[in-house]
C-alpha cells in the first residue's frame, strides 16, 4: 500500500495500442514496443499516495501529460521511496542513461523543469537489481522501497 508521504517513485507501463497519442499541447507520442518509465515526485499534501493514486486512474479532464497518455497505456507497477529531497531530476538522467533508452516526447512531464523529459522507454521492465541492486536509484539510500502492483 502506498504512504501518505511525501517520495519520489517511477510508474512503469506498458502501451495497450501502437501509434500516435496526442498529449494535451505538448506534440504526439508515438506508441510502440517498450516499457514507459514515468518519474515524478509527490511532496505536498496527500504524498505519494495521492499522486500515485491519481495516476493509476484514467482521468476525465486530463490535466498533467500523463493524463493525456494513460488511457492508452496500462500501469505495470511503481517503485517509490519515500522522503522530502526531490530526486526525479537526477532519477530521470539515470533512466534515460540505461541500455536502449530513448525519449519518445522531449519535455514530457518536464515542462517545470530543465529535464530532457520525465519519460523514458526502454526496451523492457527493468527488474530491481538494475534499478536498486546496480545503485541507479539506491543513490538515494531509500528509507522505503517497493514495486506495487496494480
Amino acid at each position: 500500500m502506498l504512504a501518505a508521504r511525501p517520495g519520489t517513485y517511477v510508474v512503469a507501463l506498458a502501451p495497450m495500442v501502437a501509434g500516435p497519442v496526442q498529449i494535451g499541447r505538448l506534440g504526439t507520442l508515438v506508441l510502440d514496443r517498450g516499457v514507459l518509465l514515468y518519474v515524478g515526485s509527490a511532496l505536498g499534501p496527500g504524498g505519494v499516495a495521492a499522486r500515485c493514486g491519481h495516476h493509476l486512474r484514467v482521468a476525465r479532464r486530463p490535466r498533467w501529460h500523463l493524463d493525456w497518455l494513460r488511457p492508452h497505456v496500462r500501469v505495470l507497477g511503481i517503485w517509490v521511496v519515500y522522503g522530502g529531497e526531490r530526486r526525479e531530476h537526477g532519477w530521470a538522467r539515470a533512466l534515460a542513461g540505461l541500455p536502449g533508452a530513448g525519449i519518445p516526447l522531449p519535455r514530457f512531464g518536464a515542462s517545470d523543469c530543465r529535464c530532457a523529459a520525465h519519460l523514458i522507454q526502454v526496451p523492457r521492465l527493468p527488474g530491481d537489481e538494475v534499478l536498486v541492486g546496480s545503485g541507479l536509484l539506491a543513490s538515494a539510500r531509500p528509507t522505503h522501497y517497493a514495486l506495487i502492483h496494480p
